[in-house]
């Protein structure tokens, strides 16, 4: 048995990637990213393509953890409560989007200022939205009778 979780991918005004290819590859690592805590997210907003610096100690130096996108996410309480999860989504390189590894801080209200200036998550409004992709997932099931075979 599966479920399907509907999200809703956000890019800062006029920074929806430019081809088909790069969305769905930004779409994949940011629902992977999201999902690396169990979640099922319900809104992403994608804040930078792939990169190789983050801010460390108020400085902004190259990422020790290597390239990554840029993204916060918020699950159906965090949608009701105005608050989300800023993350990072670790991919192999510059020219390759494959998922290696995230890591998560804590959760924020939406209105939080960027060191660079603005909110980092503004009203739904002054965002562009990505179209909407489901993705399913399987029910975690037992092998109830030794045969390898889950129910």
């Amino acid at each position: 048995m599966s479920t399907i979780n509907m999200v809703r991918y956000f890019f800062y005004k006029n920074r929806l990637p430019d081809t088909q290819e790069t969305l769905q590859a930004l779409v994949a690592v940011a629902y992977r990213t999201a999902r690396d805590r169990k979640i099922y997210p319900k809104a992403i907003l994608i804040r930078s393509l792939v990169h190789p610096t983050t801010n460390i100690k108020g400085r902004i130096q190259k990422d020790p953890l290597g390239p990554h996108v840029t993204l916060c996410y918020k699950d159906e309480r965090q949608l009701a409560n105005g608050t989300h999860v800023a993350c990072h989504g670790y991919v192999e390189g510059p020219n390759s989007l494959k998922y290696v590894r995230s890591t998560h801080v804590g959760e924020k209200v939406d209105t939080w200022v960027k060191q660079s200036g603005g909110i980092v998550w503004p009203p739904e409004e002054v965002l562009d939205e990505a179209p909407q992709i489901g993705y399913g997932h399987f029910l975690e099931t037992k092998d109830t009778d030794g045969t390898g075979v889950s129910t």
